[in-house]
């Protein structure tokens, strides 16, 4: 029982979100109509299957709850907050869901499951470049949640408009020699040095067209150059919380990009597919 990806919480904190006054008209929609402060759950992760080392290469998750909002709701009805979730990479492995979940549920099985899938579905000097691209990807360099920037990766609505998001860290902190030994040992220290909390930067990113900024290939990165990133808000995150029922009761959440305002609303194939999934996963672990 547990979360299918990101499985190992290695961080719960709470914090706020100050969304900035004077944002331009086709920011200002949903959580960004108004300037003012939210409060703010954080879990941090490891994105693999299983709880294992804080060393091993892994894709490291940033999830937001942000409460003090309220209205339509991506499922429909109504909601009290906003998820977002983002990770330590740009764009996604694949163009759609189809081949993330056979690599999923082959990795799942075995190694050779993983291999014999991989050679079916590439042939074999594909599956030796996807091999490649696949160690690149979990073999990124990480040196910390409080000195890396995050991504939605997947776009969604901003109002009328298309958008990815992307949190910047603190400036001015190093990272540390031993952070990759205990992810929660690093933020706590970082905290202190920043004076009791950290300060992320939110920014946003709109869409131009399908050819530079696609919707539906979800592989594609936004580039900087073609649609420059617009800061939206600051979150403010204080140290790990030690208090063992909140660190509990953020476990036990479920962190999902669909429970949304609906000025909010995922787009995208991989995003429709993950409406599917992350339901079928919060009823089978009874998560919040």
């Amino acid at each position: 029982m547990g979360r299918g990806l990101h499985r190992k919480g290695v961080v719960a904190a709470q914090g706020s979100l100050i969304v900035a006054a004077g944002l331009p008209e086709r920011a200002a929609h949903g959580l960004f109509a108004q300037p003012g402060e939210h409060p703010v759950w954080v879990r941090l992760s490891n994105g693999g299957v299983d709880v294992q080392s804080d060393r091993r290469p892994d894709i490291r998750g940033f999830a937001l709850r942000v409460f003090g909002v309220d209205g339509d709701s991506a499922l429909g009805g109504v909601t009290d907050h906003q998820d977002l979730s983002l990770i330590n990479h740009a764009a996604f492995a694949f163009p759609d869901s189809r081949l993330f979940f056979g690599l999923v549920l082959a990795a799942g099985t075995s190694p050779g499951a993983l291999l014999a899938w991989l050679f079916k579905t590439f042939g074999l000097f594909g599956m030796l470049a996807q091999i490649k691209k696949m160690g690149a990807t979990f073999n990124k360099p990480f040196s910390g949640f409080a000195t890396e920037r995050f991504g939605s990766v997947l776009p969604l609505c901003c109002g009328p408009h298309a958008v990815k998001l992307r949190l910047l860290p603190p400036p001015g902190l190093k990272p540390r020699a031993e952070a990759r030994a205990d992810w929660e040992a690093d933020m706590s220290a970082q905290a202190a040095a920043a004076g009791g909390e950290l300060r992320y930067t939110l920014q946003m990113q709109f869409f131009v067209d399908e050819a530079s900024t696609p919707i539906e290939n979800a592989s594609v990165e936004w580039a900087e150059a073609v649609s420059p990133f617009v800061t939206v808000a600051e979150l403010r995150v204080r140290a790990p919380s030690s208090d063992a029922a909140f660190i509990e009761q953020v476990e036990h959440s479920s962190f999902d990009p669909w429970q949304a305002l609906a000025a909010h609303r995922p787009l995208g194939e991989v995003m429709r597919a993950r409406k599917v999934v992350y339901y079928a996963s919060q009823q089978a672990r009874g998560a919040a």
